[in-house]
């Protein structure tokens, strides 16, 4: 009878532990999303931050129109996630003048116009459970 048991205990083990598995991966894929999100977020915020500030660099450039500044401090901050230079996006904008402009330096930029920092990313799971890039 113990031996018996042993294998019912074997088999139940089999059959909760891939349903376990998947659960603790999604849990620590979860996490690290959040993670990422949280580092793009900042990133972003804080390079709109220093290309707001008033200043210049060491090469005595105004900080709104230091794109090389604004980017490496968006790359700077995000922590674990992948950014590059080509994944941040610059605009400066003033909806009272309908002024908005890609490009960065900004040609004309008065007080008042606001810099729009955008960083994007895509999501690399390191356990890929569902294709996503299909959905």
């Amino acid at each position: 009878m113990n031996r018996r048991n042993r294998g019912q205990g074997l088999v139940e083990f089999a059959l909760v532990l891939p349903v376990f598995l998947t659960l603790i991966m999604g849990i620590v894929e979860f996490g690290r999303l959040m993670f990422i999100y949280n580092s793009v977020s900042t990133s972003s915020r804080e390079a709109a931050r220093y290309g707001a500030s008033v200043g210049v660099n060491a090469a005595g450039v105004e900080h709104f129109r230091d794109c090389t500044g604004i980017r490496d401090t968006a790359q700077r901050l995000a922590g674990i996630a992948p950014i590059e230079h080509t994944d941040i996006t610059i605009e400066y904008d003033n909806p009272a003048t309908g002024f908005h402009e890609t490009s960065c330096p900004p040609s004309q930029f008065e007080l008042g116009d606001r810099i729009i920092v955008s960083v994007t990313i895509d999501f690399e799971p390191i356990v890929p459970l569902i294709d996503l890039s299909t959905i």
